[in-house]
């Protein structure tokens, strides 16, 4: 692509110091304490929005509605909460983006994909003053945000075919995907959707809620592993605690530097939570699919005894010893962790779990901090599984404000969209990425003063070039219909495979396999040879392809003015500044302006500004 392969390799010099570090392994944290991590999440944040948009880089940023006040808006109550602890600390906002940029951010965070040019010229032209709120609300009904959010509770449930220690099998994925997908496309409250997952019976080939024990169950050692696997799950997923340290030894000695509430707790609290799960069997059943039939498959039919303890009898497997107790006691009964509360005598062990875990306040908590940091790049607890409950004043960077989405969270009946509309319409979540009051001071990450662009999720990076370019692809799902988008695949071991493929792609930018390879917004040099390289890039800006959008913007015209704008709003989802559409209509001039205009999306492609929401 000639001259423009040295802008976007500048570019991504760039990009690698500002990739995130992310690892995954057993143990959360790995005996590190939390608060460094946060502090290399907080330094990270902030060099990258200097990266991607600081002073004199060409963001869209537009005036404030309210003009370029020094206060926060306040749009709701997040906002109040927010200003509060500006004005406590001294520190004065940016102005709200401009509408291209809050089009963008926000159809990235609620639907995963770039809006198109033509959705970004409406909605400049549309002059009504809830205009904002109204396509909020358009992005929270489509089948896009299914998509996307569909994606996120698979990422946190682990949903996933083939494991190291679990088998789903692709039938049992595909009914827990769509499970999945018709729970969140039916708005089902959050805390039901829980319930039903964590006592769910019956065939995990065809009901989809049986495979959450499915793919937790451990393939070797006691039972006793599995029960734990389940409890140290729901703890940090649903709860944001790091309860797999308990698993293996009491908190004493162990985890002063990690978490000082689970520091004054003991392996046998751990196996009391465990002991929910203790009446839980899964027998597996040889399955033979008609479409598939030399497959070799297993069906689980997962149910629940009238009778069942959590035995301390054990010397093998993954865990230390379980030994009786200092009472000679060699079984434990269940009681939840946080209270002490044991199940009733007229439900399930596993029932009265789901019905104290979900109306735990941590449970909302937990949730509504993973969806911050959905929105924001950010957790108002860092990292996000590492609630310190006795910590709760001062761990999160805004207790206040944690605590009022939580109270709007269980007002809304658990309500993931209330949660996501209410953020989406804040003036802080509306913030430009561009801090333009003065010189930018990172010690202010804590305060949201401006927005804080992220890498994009690896299916968003994908689907958003299809988007870019105008040109479509279909990748085939084992036991179900092809899919027309990455962020509709059932679980990261789909896609296309092989080299220049999008599914080699969706590897490459940390889309990782929801077992031993975490999701990740880290940068590589493969990531910039993919976008340079591959052919799922390059080719989708030929003009030589009917249906790019190249092709398409030069039969329409061939003004290099026009040319220049229509591209910027297909990549970048705005319109050129007047110093960028000066140099483009320079360069479109001084060749062949097909070749050219190529050029010129490979460029834009290759921007921080495209890969960075």
């Amino acid at each position: 692509m000639r001259n423009t392969v040295q802008l976007a390799a500048a570019a991504f010099a760039v990009f690698f110091s500002v990739g995130a570090t992310q690892t995954g392994s057993d143990c959360p944290f790995s005996g590190d304490d939390p608060s460094r991590e946060r502090d290399r999440t907080l330094h990270r944040l902030s060099i990258t929005a200097e990266a991607v948009a600081g002073s004199g880089r060409h963001r869209a940023v537009g005036k404030s509605p309210q003009g370029p006040s020094q206060r926060l808006p306040i749009y709701n109550f997040i906002d109040t909460q927010v200003d509060a602890k500006l004005q406590k600390d001294g520190v004065v906002p940016t102005v709200v983006a401009g509408d291209e940029e809050f089009l963008r951010r926000v159809s990235l965070d609620l639907t995963g994909v770039i809006p198109d040019a033509t959705e970004v010229e409406a909605f400049v032209a549309d002059t009504t003053p809830d205009k904002r709120a109204r396509k909020i609300d358009q992005l929270l009904n489509s089948d896009a945000f299914t998509d996307r959010w569909t994606l996120w509770f698979g990422d946190l449930v682990q949903n996933v075919q083939i494991s190291n220690n679990s088998r789903e099998y692709y039938i049992g994925r595909n009914t827990y995907y769509n499970w999945i997908k018709d729970s969140i496309r039916s708005g089902k409250p959050y805390d039901q959707m829980v319930r039903e997952l964590v006592a769910g019976k019956g065939d995990s080939f065809t009901v989809g809620v049986a495979n959450y024990v499915v793919r937790q169950m451990q393939n070797n050692g006691p039972i006793q592993d599995t029960y734990d696997n389940l409890a140290a799950h729901a703890g940090e997923k649903f709860l944001g605690m790091p309860m797999l340290c308990l698993s293996c030894h009491s908190g004493s000695g162990h985890l002063e530097l990690v978490n000082w509430y689970l520091r004054n707790h003991t392996r046998e609290d751990f196996w009391k939570m465990a002991a929910f799960f203790s009446r839980t069997t899964s027998r597996a059943v040889r399955y033979t699919d008609p479409a598939n039939p030399n497959a070799n498959l297993q069906t689980f039919d997962v149910a629940d005894n009238t009778t069942g303890v959590y035995r301390l009898n054990t010397t093998s497997g993954n865990k230390s010893a379980r030994q009786p107790l200092s009472n000679g006691v060699n079984v434990v009964n269940p009681a939840f962790l946080t209270t002490g509360e044991q199940p009733k005598s007229t439900e399930s062990y596993r029932d009265g779990f789901g019905r104290m875990l979900t109306a735990d306040r941590q449970f909302a908590r937990a949730t509504v901090n993973y969806l911050w940091k959905e929105m924001f790049g950010l957790g108002l607890v860092e990292p996000v599984n590492a609630f310190d409950l006795s910590k709760l004043d001062t761990q999160p960077l805004n207790p206040a404000l944690l605590e009022a989405l939580t109270d709007d969270f269980i007002a809304k009946g658990y309500s993931l969209r209330g949660v996501l509309r209410t953020i989406a319409t804040s003036a802080t979540y509306q913030l430009s990425a561009t801090y333009t009051p003065g010189a930018w001071n990172e010690a202010w990450v804590t305060d949201f003063a401006r927005r804080y662009p992220h890498r994009m999720l690896a299916e968003t990076a994908v689907d958003s070039v299809i988007r870019a370019t105008g040109v479509p692809m279909t990748m085939n799902v084992q036991g179900m219909t092809a899919v027309t988008k990455s962020m509709q695949l059932p679980d990261p071991t789909e896609g296309p495979r092989g080299n220049n493929t999008p599914g080699q792609m969706l590897d490459q930018f940390g889309r990782g396999d929801r077992d031993d390879v975490a999701r990740t917004n880290d940068s590589s040099i493969t990531q910039a040879l993919a976008m340079m390289n591959s052919t799922f890039v390059v080719t989708r800006v030929r003009r030589s392809n009917s249906a790019s959008t190249v092709a398409t913007v030069l039969r329409a015209t061939t003004d290099p003015g026009t040319v220049a704008d229509r591209l910027y709003l297909a990549t970048l989802s705005r319109k050129p500044t007047a110093d960028e559409r000066q140099k483009a209509i320079d360069y479109l001039r001084a060749g062949t302006l097909g070749d050219r205009a190529e050029d010129l999306q490979f460029a834009l492609l290759n921007s921080l500004e495209f890969l960075f929401n």
